[in-house]
């Protein structure tokens, strides 16, 4: 039993980009964040004082061609060129080189905590943060469209909407804001209203193991004050861990008496808010991530019964359970924001009739097993077809666990193989619906999610 479910940080200093005027700054990675940084600080001539770090060498974006480019091993000894180093989300804080620049005296802060500072001062506005292994973008998505609908100054930033800090130059009652592991994991401040969806099982290199991704994922809360508050979803046992010690804010969903979805319906208590066979959105386990969203809306004072058919009319986001098209009685479905199992598996139930799956993409270290005893019980499922590095990893596994007769485990070597060997079975069948749910990351094999979603489309339409 672990002593204590957080861990121990040295206290970071709080920052505001107001606060950098005139400091020496460095920029370290030159990914969408880091590129937005620059511009923004040089835009509203905050300083021109900048260094840029970045782990390999890159070709310099315009608005940064103007500052030196500090690559790999000599960044260690370029840190005290900065007063300040504002880290992309790419670059872990578990670095070396950070921990020293920190006992140095140096600042490490990041865009994503500069900007919520400066929102969280702001009288009148309100961050709502929304965080979790999956769910993260449909949930800020759609409680952003119905403060919108029904009448509040809501802005949505994150990976599905602006930027954080194209934020700044307008006033909003409302920031709903996505907030990866990577940007929670060493904020100083939290925002007034958090939500989480869940937390699965992930490992990366970044967090240094699962313990850290996990704790990276909660500091989210840890700097809420008394007065503000989460909302966690109960049915998830690693969130009813993990947020033990901030139990203090904590307001769950997904128990019988508040709100909670059980078989595709929305509920408040005994009350019938939502179905989803009434909505455009996909997925039996949208439900669950809604009755966070009805949480959140009803503590911030909207009638949670005009919500619910305000979300009637909301358009689901692409690449997340998104109907491609129906051929010859087939229907192809879009899933590529899957990059684990419990994502799969949660799709799994979204659909009638004859029933097949692609997956396979980057190894993260990933447990198939529920994955494939979901797959045994659910006789819809004809057959599984893998491809790329998790292929043979996820073909063994079902091996193991799927003994079922008619079922078929088959290895393709290429997305548009796996697509065409779908197509003509489920032809043969008399039709169903081909669910592209990877359960695996996309990195290695395209540059992310949305591009590989755009090539099972694009394969789809080809047919």
């Amino acid at each position: 039993m672990r002593k204590k479910a957080v861990r121990q940080k040295k206290r970071m200093e709080k920052m505001r980009i107001s606060d950098l005027k005139g400091k020496k700054i460095a920029v370290w990675g030159l990914g969408t964040e880091g590129v937005q940084a620059v511009r923004y600080l040089t835009a509203k001539e905050i300083t021109d004082k900048i260094v840029l770090f970045n782990d390999t060498e890159a070709e310099k974006p315009e608005c940064c061609r103007p500052f030196e480019l500090i690559c790999g091993e000599k960044i260690a000894a370029s840190l005290d060129r900065a007063e300040v180093i504002i880290r992309s989300p790419g670059v872990s804080i578990y670095r070396e080189e950070l921990a020293e620049a920190r006992r140095r005296g140096i600042v490490v802060t990041s865009v994503t905590d500069l900007c919520l500072n400066e929102f969280l001062s702001r009288p009148g506005c309100r961050v709502i943060g929304v965080s979790g292994s999956k769910g993260k973008s449909t949930s800020v998505s759609v409680l952003a469209y119905i403060l919108r609908e029904t009448g509040h100054k809501a802005a949505l930033g994150g990976n599905i909407g602006r930027p954080m800090i194209e934020l700044l130059d307008d006033d909003y009652e409302f920031v709903v804001e996505e907030f990866s592991s990577y940007q929670a994991s060493d904020l100083t401040v939290s925002p007034q209203i958090a939500m989480f969806t869940n937390l699965y099982y992930v490992h990366t290199d970044w967090h240094r193991g699962h313990e850290n991704y996990c704790r990276d994922k909660i500091h989210l809360i840890a700097n809420q004050k008394p007065g503000d508050v989460y909302f966690a979803n109960r049915r998830n046992p690693q969130l009813v861990e993990y947020t033990r010690p901030y139990a203090g804010n904590c307001r769950w969903y997904n128990e019988a008496e508040v709100f909670h979805a059980e078989d595709g319906v929305l509920y408040r208590g005994k009350e019938k808010l939502a179905d989803i066979r009434e909505l455009k959105l996909s997925g039996k386990h949208n439900m669950d991530n809604l009755a966070g969203v009805f949480s959140v809306l009803e503590y911030l004072g909207i009638d949670v019964r005009r919500a619910a058919e305000i979300l009637k009319d909301f358009e689901p986001l692409p690449h997340r359970l998104q109907k491609v098209a129906e051929k010859e009685g087939v229907v192809f479905i879009n899933d590529s924001i899957s990059t684990a199992p419990e994502a799969a598996i949660g799709a799994m139930s979204s659909f009638n009739g004859n029933l097949i799956l692609i997956s396979g993409g980057q190894d993260n270290e990933q447990d198939y097993r529920d994955y494939a005893k979901t797959v045994e019980n659910n006789e819809r499922v004809k057959a599984v077809i893998t491809l790329y590095q998790t292929g043979p990893k996820i073909a063994g596994v079902l091996r193991e666990f799927v003994r079922r007769p008619g079922f078929e485990n088959i290895e393709a070597k290429t997305l548009e193989e796996a697509v065409q060997t779908a197509f003509d079975k489920l032809k043969s069948l008399g039709g169903g619906t081909v669910l592209f749910s990877p359960t695996s990351p996309s990195f290695g094999f395209y540059k992310n999610f949305i591009e590989r979603g755009n090539h099972f489309i694009k394969i789809v339409q080809s047919l």
